[in-house]
């Protein structure tokens, strides 16, 4: 390999050398400088924290001096502590929210949560009449139907200007224990414990301790001896009648009209569910009445659609007699 003196003059060799030994003797000079200062900081400050301490230990040798009588005041203690800024205009606002942030936040969400339960409670309809659609056959996807027909029969019970019912819909499968079966069991148990809500909609998969609360004496009784659609259960919805009223081609010819029968809940007494019971009967009869003469006015022949079996379900309501 050539020598570097063969490859760069000598003139340049020597001035490139001189230049970068000046070069890194600044550099030192400089880090030595840093360094220097460095140090010359930390001094200072090891003198400052000296001097902060010499003067605490004065001032506690004053104040003891002080509360022990032997002298009244000190110099070396400022017994006027100094005046604190006070803030202003917006940083006043920043520095009341600083410092109470929390309690702040708190109320502003339970101001928020209460006018929102004020407002809910003012501009929600009060229902006429609630009616509970437990029946797992597809009807939960036609309460704006279920809700129409059973207008079309309702006065203004409220007195709020305008006749309004409300369909809880909360298909039962009681052989099923996902999340949703458990949510809607929730919700219909719920229901129950109010002497209101009379109306029941349900099907052959109701299971039978349900059926159980459902009144049983339509079949002798005055105004319903003698009609087909009346079970021991309550009102056969079998008929084309009804499901085209539904818009509900195939729907299944299991689906009946219940009531509750009056018994004492957590909320009512038995004398006020029975109260409710004979009120809701007169419009119970009026349905019974009016469907049954559209069904044999128009030779209504009934529907074709089977029951839908739920999965593990049992027929446990008596069979629907087919109008």
């Amino acid at each position: 390999m050539s020598d570097k003196n063969e490859l760069i003059p000598d003139e340049d060799y020597e001035y490139e050398r001189e230049l970068a030994d000046k070069e890194r003797k600044e550099r030192q000079q400089a880090q030595a400088s840093e360094e220097e200062r460095t140090q010359m900081l930390k001094k200072q400050e090891r003198e400052r924290e000296k001097q902060r301490e010499r003067e605490l230990a004065k001032e506690r040798v004053e104040l003891m001096k002080i509360k022990s009588g032997v002298i009244e005041h000190s110099d070396a203690i400022s017994e006027t502590p100094d005046e604190t800024r006070k803030p202003e205009g917006f940083e006043k606002v920043t520095n009341f929210f600083y410092h109470y942030k929390i309690p702040i936040i708190f109320f502003v969400c339970m101001a928020i949560a209460a006018v929102y339960i004020i407002y809910d409670a003012v501009s929600r309809k009060k229902p006429d009449l609630t009616v509970l659609l437990i029946a797992n056959n597809g009807l939960e996807f036609r309460t704006t139907e279920i809700e129409d027909f059973f207008e079309d029969y309702l006065d203004d019970r409220n007195d709020d200007g305008e006749v309004y019912c409300q369909v809880i819909a909360c298909p039962l499968n009681s052989n099923s224990s996902d999340m949703s079966q458990t949510s809607n069991q929730a919700k219909f148990m719920a229901q129950l414990q109010t002497g209101d809500n009379l109306f029941v909609i349900a099907d052959s998969n109701t299971d039978k301790d349900f059926v159980g609360i459902f009144y049983h004496d339509f079949p002798t009784e005055e105004g319903f001896e003698g009609n087909e659609y009346i079970t021991e259960n309550g009102f056969s919805l079998n008929m084309k009648t009804f499901a085209n009223l539904m818009n509900y081609e195939s729907m299944p010819n299991d689906v009946y009209l219940a009531m509750r029968a009056p018994i004492k809940t957590i909320k009512d007494s038995e004398e006020k569910m029975q109260e409710n019971f004979d009120r809701d009967k007169k419009l119970f009869k009026a349905i019974v009445d009016d469907l049954t003469k559209k069904a044999k006015d128009s030779g209504d022949t009934g529907l074709e659609t089977p029951p839908i079996k739920l999965k593990g379900s049992e027929n446990s309501s008596s069979e629907e007699k087919k109008g």
